[in-house]
């Protein structure tokens, strides 16, 4: 699924927990992202459930490191609070507690900028970011560090007189918010004359007080909690990446959006905190360094104690994973590792033939020399992160916990059995170098006369979940041949394009959409057991213009601020001339997906 970024980076300096992950760590930033088209979203893919005798495959077949957790002091399990095999991608409208994160860098010159971004002592700059659609209305905290001036206008406002307290200047900012109206921007200046300078800004959501003890919304935390696993492929800018070297990754401690996505330590902060197995991509030109590098600070930076305090809490019984996946969607011309990876198989026709000898389909793809060549390298490629994520998480007591996964492309195993059969021949045995193979098995229907009312939309979108039953076949067989497990790396609705978008936007605020959504989750069960599902995506923006939906209605929340105990309770049947505006209080595909909690 692409994405494109409107996120950045600032520092996240909280009270203790927080402080204490970042101190004596490199300089790192942040971004946060809303979904983009994705060629071949509609398609639906599938996968089986399989025991990985050498790596873990479905199930959780861990190291003594990473053994099944403790029952409670009664002895008794606590009862699970997330499922086994729902997870989510964690792509969110209002992720951090801290706005900053959000927001563009400054404009000053690149030579006037200090290492964390802001303008060095006797320089300035504004930070504009068209921020007014997104943020709530009220009154945010704000607060810096320096002598330097920061105003604020555009859609803030300052309420008062600056005071120093604790060492930093703080402050309170009245927002107006915009829901559905672009260009209201949010506007930052900073103003240093002589050996004056500004770092350290801060803007926390309302309700957030100064130095939160976590980097992320409280509801952030809240809305993930019936997933098991996060994966982060959004958050890392990984479609169309440029980032190559581990020197040039998001910097923690800068200001502004980062075209490389959020900082490393967020990702780790955040699956410490909610101890879920978390799913992360290799940006496709990452260096052989960049990979050790990545490896070692997620194995460093990982706190197993925590996450293993938080997986009891939630009655979560079985073994941590971090999943890791060799960039995303390599079968997808649309995006650039494609391309990267042909040229990689070009340069060495030999080792990469794009040759197929087995028996799936279909054979437009099979036939695809090109497309043949593709797999290959992700697969050559995917071995080689997987043994330096092990050799580092062995190095620290948990090898185990690394799962390496290859995806594939819904539309047929072929693909995926490309790489295992190239792993076969050139390693060995796959299953002791994959622990998943992963498709996308979304659904939808054509952007025609079944998407001019809900009572024609509907039978249509079940009817396109039923159309996979040959294809997941396929794929349940290929993961018994090579005994690893399979995963969806996304699915879910995928209604895409430009006509009727008021129905295809009222259906998701429908209850046959809940219906349909669990109808589907039992269809994949049925054929995969209960095989790690990953939702696309956790959260939209709520009021947003419906021509921005041509890309598709990716949310399984409106946003994240929606009251999470009431928004899938009592879902209405609508006619199909309510005004959006009406229902948006509804999450009946967030209420399908809680509802498997806690199978």
């Amino acid at each position: 699924m692409a994405a494109t970024g409107n996120g950045s980076a600032s520092q996240a300096l909280g009270r203790l927990s927080w402080t204490l992950l970042t101190l004596g760590l490199a300089a790192c930033g942040s971004s946060s992202s809303t979904p983009a088209p994705d060629a071949g979203a509609s398609a639906a893919d599938g996968a089986t459930p399989g025991q990985d005798a050498g790596q873990g495959g479905e199930g959780g077949q861990g190291s003594a490191g990473d053994a099944a957790l403790d029952a409670d002091a009664s002895g008794s399990p606590a009862t699970p609070t997330a499922s086994s095999w729902v997870g989510t991608n964690v792509n969110a409208d209002l992720p951090y507690a801290d706005v900053t994160y959000l927001m563009s860098g400054f404009d000053t010159p690149a030579a006037q900028l200090d290492a964390s971004g802001y303008p060095v002592a006797g320089a300035s700059g504004n930070s504009q970011t068209d921020l007014g659609f997104q943020l709530p209305s009220g009154t945010y905290d704000i607060s810096y560090v320096g002598t330097g001036a920061v105003t604020v206008s555009g859609i803030g406002a300052l309420a008062g007189a600056w005071q120093t307290v604790s060492g930093e200047q703080r402050n309170q900012v009245t927002i107006t918010g915009t829901p559905g109206s672009f260009g209201q921007f949010l506007r930052l200046t900073v103003t240093n004359t002589g050996s004056q300078t500004v770092t350290g800004i801060h803007l926390y959501l309302p309700g957030i007080a100064y130095g939160p003890s976590s980097p992320f919304n409280p509801r952030l935390i809240a809305a993930l909690a019936p997933f098991r696993a996060l994966r982060f492929m959004e958050w890392q800018g990984i479609n169309n990446s440029k980032l190559a070297n581990w020197s040039d990754r998001p910097a923690l401690t800068r200001f502004g959006a980062s075209a490389y996505g959020v900082p490393y330590e967020l990702i780790a902060e955040l699956i410490n905190e909610t101890g879920k197995d978390g799913w992360i991509n290799v940006p496709e030109l990452a260096t052989s360094s960049f990979v050790t590098q990545l490896a070692t600070f997620m194995a460093k930076n990982l706190d197993f104690t925590r996450v293993a305090a938080a997986r009891k809490a939630a009655g979560v019984t079985a073994p941590f994973e971090l999943i890791v996946e060799n960039s995303n969607e390599t079968w997808n011309q649309g995006f650039s590792a494609y391309a990267t990876f042909l040229a990689t198989a070009n340069a060495n026709a030999a080792r990469y033939p794009g040759t197929y000898a087995g028996a799936y389909g279909p054979s437009w793809m099979s036939g695809d020399a090109n497309l043949m060549k593709v797999g290959q390298v992700e697969a050559d490629r995917l071995v080689t992160i997987g043994q330096a994520f092990t050799q580092a998480f062995q190095a620290v007591g948990h090898a185990g916990a690394v799962k390496p996964v290859l995806s594939g492309w819904a539309l047929g195993a072929v693909y995926t059995d490309d790489g295992l059969a190239f792993i076969k021949a050139n390693y060995g045995d796959p299953k002791s170098y994959v622990s998943y193979v992963a498709l996308a098995p979304y659904f939808a229907t054509a952007d025609d006369t079944t998407t001019g009312s809900l009572a024609a939309l509907f039978p249509a979108l079940q009817a396109s979940i039923l159309s996979t039953d040959a294809v997941f076949k396929d794929f349940a067989k290929l993961g018994a041949q090579y005994g690893v497990g399979i995963a969806a790396y996304e699915g879910g609705q995928s209604l895409t394009g430009t006509t009727n978008q008021p129905i295809k936007h009222l259906a998701q605020f429908d209850a046959r959409m809940q219906q349909t959504y669990a109808a589907y989750l039992d269809f994949w069960k049925a054929h995969f057991g209960p095989s790690l599902f990953m939702h696309f995506d956790l959260a939209g923006t709520p009021g947003l213009p419906e021509n921005i939906y041509q890309y598709g209605y990716w949310g399984s929340l409106p946003g994240v601020a929606e009251d999470l105990a009431t928004c899938g309770k009592g879902l209405p049947t609508l006619a199909g001339g309510e005004a959006v505006s009406s229902v948006l209080q509804y999450c009946p595909k967030y209420q399908a997906l809680a509802d498997r909690v806690p199978q």
